[in-house]
């Protein structure tokens, strides 16, 4: 059924003529429309059979296997599990772990060649230790489970299967415990006030040891859409604000790191508090296989412009520092590549090396830094991105596996010795189909723009890339043009492979439209300055909207397009981006299509991230209501004269309400508008069923609108 969404010829539903609106409900069984040409539409159907490749487990202890999943990015229910030859690169079955690998604690480990081991939540609540011999397709099932009345997750086990620990929900602070097998005993080794969160648990190889860190949390039950508590009084609103001195601010004092040793009749063995340890709060751990160093991430604060305390919650940088276990400070790994705060991280490489990947620019790379030399080295990899949930080591660090793809890459596996000379060797060809059919150029492009803020009135240069369907001339010379916006904001926009209507960069190439990927203001890769930049002197619905009129602008004078020939599109915060743009530039863009988009700032505070939007806008909507409203594309959408085409999942925690009122609006004014309602989905079409339909439409849509 699903992929039938637009094969079916009916041509009921077609663009909607000059200065009618119309809001259009689609369901399960989504609408029937007349497809595109035989040839496209092959082409489309390729695209959009792309596989997400994930690694699951450890290398196998002859470093020969690894476990992979291959999910379908369009239809989440397309999801295959198999062994993965390193040597060859042949995939097998893996039929055991098909039954029973439900929602694991990754990675899945091997106790030996043929034997994997890991823990799960049962669907019905206890949790399981499963074991399964790929070879036999054997499976055993340990259930371990709470005799007395009490909710929690597993948070980890150690990678001997000795010990894991677990988190006990409480009604103002959550216990953590470790608990050991196979006597059940447990030991409390934390406890997790409301406002911090645990991270990832860092184990050493023989499971004796292991490194917690707290850190700062964002509003809880934030899809809710209720309010729950005041929010203003709330220590995270008054973080993002800038109002609460290092002193008072739990996300500064009690930032916490600390290790256990489970060998010694007193398992702590260090703890590093944020206010006597530099001040900056931690982010997460490694331990070296040995257990003896530690490496840990944190964060630089934000010191915004105009605010009177720095953020915790909302940190502009990142940076490494290694210990021991005594607590000495044995390095600090600060580097340009490393500095994003939200993608990048670290662990070790061996025991001598440390594996890294960051994003900086346009690239998400891998680097290795060598402690005995304090050298960081970037590895051989062309222009494109890691995938961090893909990336997996040898216990020797010898050799790493990781996920990659870029505009003209479709994602694959690929292996290398992390040397700083060996070349990568792609594992998994999955893709090969799909990258037939990627017929596509992309070339590097750079705009001047002021920095849009009455601080500073000085030239700053963009650096981004164009995408444009292959055998295209660069530069280009009066071609319909796309502006691309990710979400976030602060998320980076790098150079990687998506069909996607979200991040359309090689659909809407494949099909006679070129994308302009820009990150502009607030963005990670490009350093602290630029990713706070929407906060400083309130920039925020503002410097990165005037930094797109310029490119825009920029592109008609050097002939690359027309004012009739750009388009704008963007879900979440770039649906955001694309509605405000349209409200304050209507005459720069000749067709807009937000998704799942941020229209109405006031009601986002009231019932969902009113921290994001204090720390964004620098006060409440209670002491600022014009400023909210200036930077709400509802308020200005009286304004747009540009044809839009909405995206909106029914179950949005963006109230589609709002949407509709949005595309009213735009109606009311004899502007071309058309809002497709999807049932059943939340923020986004990712991973939905309905994804070929969208794809359709929105190729369709810029086609009528962005005339060649």
């Amino acid at each position: 059924m699903a992929r039938s969404l637009v094969l079916a010829a009916l041509m009921g539903l077609v663009a909607t003529p000059a200065g009618r609106g119309e809001i259009v409900p689609v369901g399960f069984d989504g609408l029937e429309r007349p497809p595109l040409p035989e040839a496209e539409q092959t082409r489309l159907d390729t695209l959009l059979g792309v596989r997400q490749i994930e690694v699951l487990s450890t290398l196998s202890p002859d470093g020969s296997t690894v476990v992979v999943a291959v999910n379908s990015r369009i239809f989440a229910d397309d999801r295959r599990l198999h062994f993965l030859n390193l040597r060859t690169g042949a995939l097998g079955d893996a039929l055991a772990l098909e039954y029973d690998l439900i929602s694991p604690d990754l990675p899945l480990r091997w106790v030996n060649n043929d034997t994997l081991r890991f823990v799960q939540q049962d669907p019905y609540g206890p949790w399981e230790i499963i074991t399964v011999n790929r070879v036999t397709q054997i499976a055993s099932r340990t259930r371990v489970y709470p005799t007395q009345p009490e909710e929690g997750e597993v948070l980890g086990m150690a990678p001997d299967f000795s010990k894991f620990a677990l988190r006990v929900y409480g009604d103002d602070e959550d216990t953590i415990y470790v608990v050991f097998l196979p006597s059940l005993r447990r030991l409390e080794v934390a406890k997790l006030p409301e406002e911090l969160q645990i991270q990832p648990l860092a184990w050493s190889e023989n499971g004796d040891r292991v490194a917690l860190v707290m850190s700062s949390a964002e509003e809880r039950r934030l899809y809710d859409r209720t309010p729950n508590t005041p929010n203003l009084a709330k220590p995270v609103v008054q973080d993002a604000l800038g109002r609460l001195a290092p002193a008072d601010n739990p996300f500064h004092q009690h930032s916490t790191v600390r290790v256990f040793d489970f060998s010694q009749p007193e398992p702590l063995r260090l703890e590093l508090l944020a206010p006597d340890s530099g001040g900056d709060p931690f982010a997460g751990a490694s331990l070296s296989p040995d257990g003896t160093r530690l490496l840990v991430k944190r964060y630089r604060p934000s010191a915004v412009a105009g605010r009177a305390h720095p953020s915790y919650v909302f940190p502009e940088a990142a940076y490494f520092e290694v210990y021991d276990l005594a607590g000495t400070l044995l390095d600090t790994v600060a580097a340009a590549a490393l500095r994003g705060p939200t993608e990048s991280g670290g662990q070790f490489l061996g025991d001598g090396r440390l594996l890294f990947w960051g994003t900086e620019g346009s690239n998400r790379h891998l680097h290795v830094y060598d402690l005995g030399q304090r050298t960081l080295t970037p590895l051989p990899l062309p222009p494109g991105a890691v995938d961090p949930a893909s990336i997996v080591a040898s216990e020797d660090g010898r050799t790493v596996v990781y996920g990659f793809s870029s505009v003209t890459q479709p994602p694959e596996l690929f292996v290398l010795t992390p040397d700083g000379e060996s070349e990568p060797r792609s594992l998994t060809t999955l893709n090969a189909a799909v990258a037939d059919s990627n017929r596509v150029r992309v070339d590097p492009v750079s705009f001047a723009t002021a920095r849009g803020d009455a601080q500073s009135g000085f030239s700053q240069e963009r650096q981004g890339f164009l995408i444009q369907p292959a055998g295209s001339a660069f530069p280009p010379r009066g071609v319909p043009i796309v502006l691309w916006q990710q979400g976030g904001p602060g998320f980076s926009m790098v150079n990687e492979f998506g069909v996607e209507v979200e991040m359309p960069l090689n659909l809407l190439p494949n099909f006679g439209l070129a994308v302009l990927v820009v990150p502009l203001s607030g963005r990670e890769g490009f350093g602290p300055e630029f990713y706070r930049a929407l906060a400083d002197h309130q920039n925020f619905g503002q410097i990165d909207l005037q930094e797109g009129a310029e490119i825009v602008r920029q592109m008609v004078q050097r002939g690359w397009t027309t004012a009739a020939q750009v388009g704008l599109t963007g879900c979440s915060y770039g649906g955001y981006y694309t509605a405000q743009f349209t409200s304050q530039f209507p005459q720069l863009v000749a067709a807009a299509n937000p998704q799942c988009s941020l229209l109405d700032t006031l009601t986002e505070w009231q019932l969902g991230y009113s921290s994001l939007l204090s720390y964004l806008v620098g006060k409440t909507p209670m002491e600022a209501p014009r400023a909210y409203l200036q930077v709400s594309p509802l308020y200005s959408a009286a304004s747009i004269r540009t044809p839009t085409l909405l995206f909106h999942g029914a179950d949005d925690f963006l109230q589609v309400d709002v949407a509709r009122n949005f595309h009213d609006v735009i109606e009311g004014s004899g502007v071309p508008v058309t809002l497709y309602e999807f049932e059943g989905v939340g923020h986004s079409l990712y991973g939905s069923a309905y994804q070929p339909l969208a794809a359709q439409l929105q190729i369709e849509f810029f086609r009528q609108y962005l005339q060649p």
